[in-house]
């Protein structure tokens, strides 16, 4: 059905950008899917890292705790929360410390997820303690919080722009499901500065450009007065992003848990998602006058806060999950970990493992 539904709206306008074209496939509230379909955990297409394991929601609670202390910030905000996985494990850590927050808000717009969250929400008894909001608006977020994000830039929808003969083309989708490439002279130099492009792509280069990243720091930062933001995705910073090796961009499609790279193929029937480029979001950050903390791999962040401490080493399904989130040739390397403040106490203490903010 969605298929059809892309057909109708290419033949009206002719042709559609690669952006629309990834907004309704993934967000069209009657077939897209994350509206329809079983997306994350072993019946769906992927597993993030709040599905491996309860350790990894343990090390952002104990993040909170520390956040908390020094800065006051009573409020949490998810965005994206998927099926509640990260919420329900945070909850039930910081419920054990003593230290849970005043009120959960959940920034999401697919339905479907929605429901899963609120299920996963009422099971855990605890409404009297802790204030639960779902909104799909920015505007109903509080002006202080803590902030978090797992994967959620990288399904952001994005443009494809190519390098071809010193100009830039961007993608666009025909009726037959192919791709058009026509001139794109719309970047401003701030755009092209923030995106730390190389001085020199090869030609055919194909690189992803998502405004929509952007429109969502741009309505965090219209909210926000104070927040800590932390965001978890796998990436790469520019200048080990824009190599050689990928010219052809990095977007990649999962499918019951095999990754392909044709989006234009089984069209509506898997997850698109495209490398985040890092840089580019600290940029944006910091053009909004938000302070960049702290930027390193997931492993370093999840042993930062001692993730091999409260584990059973006797249990080897939990010694294997852990491995997952912290191997270099699993999630631990190409996962990485972003964080800025705005309006945080400048002698604040992170005691990170490593801190690669240089890489950015």
């Amino acid at each position: 059905m969605i298929k059809e539904k892309l057909k109708l709206k290419i033949k009206k306008k002719g042709k559609i950008s690669f952006s629309d074209y990834m907004e309704t496939i993934l967000f069209d509230k009657s077939f897209g899917v994350y509206e329809n379909k079983q997306v994350l955990g072993e019946e769906g297409h992927f597993i993030t890292s709040p599905l491996v394991s309860k350790y990894f929601s343990h090390c952002i609670a104990k993040n909170y705790i520390q956040v908390l202390e020094a800065e006051k910030l009573y409020n949490i905000v998810e965005l994206g929360a998927g099926n509640a996985d990260l919420a329900v494990n945070l909850i039930l850590y910081l419920k054990d410390k003593k230290c849970l927050p005043k009120k959960y808000y959940f920034l999401d717009k697919s339905a479907h997820l929605i429901s899963r969250q609120k299920i996963a929400i009422d099971n855990l008894n605890i409404k009297d303690s802790v204030e639960f909001v779902w909104t799909d608006k920015y505007e109903d977020l509080p002006k202080e919080a803590f902030v978090i994000s797992n994967e959620l830039f990288d399904c952001i929808p994005t443009d494809l722009i190519r390098y071809k003969d010193k100009c830039y083309q961007k993608a666009y989708i025909n009726e037959e499901f192919k791709i058009l490439w026509e001139e794109f002279d719309s970047f401003s130099d701030n755009t092209l500065t923030a995106l730390s492009l190389p001085k020199k792509l090869p030609d055919n280069y194909v690189f992803e450009f998502s405004k929509g990243q952007n429109t969502i720091i741009d309505r965090i930062n219209k909210i926000m007065h104070k927040a800590y933001f932390l965001i978890f995705d796998y990436g790469y910073s520019a200048n080990e992003l824009y190599i050689n090796d990928r010219i052809e961009g990095t977007l990649t499609c999962i499918k019951n848990h095999l990754s392909d790279f044709d989006p234009l193929v089984d069209v509506g029937e898997k997850d698109i998602s495209a490398f985040v480029n890092f840089s580019y979001l600290k940029n944006i950050f910091e053009n909004y006058n938000w302070a960049t903390e702290a930027f390193m791999s997931q492993a370093n962040y999840l042993l930062s806060f001692d993730i091999l401490k409260d584990i059973d080493i006797n249990n080897i399904d939990e010694l294997s999950s852990i491995k997952k989130l912290i191997m270099p040739n699993q999630m631990g390397e190409i996962f990485k970990v972003l964080i800025v403040g705005k309006n945080i106490n400048e002698t604040f203490n992170y005691n990170f493992i490593k801190n690669d903010i240089i890489k950015l």
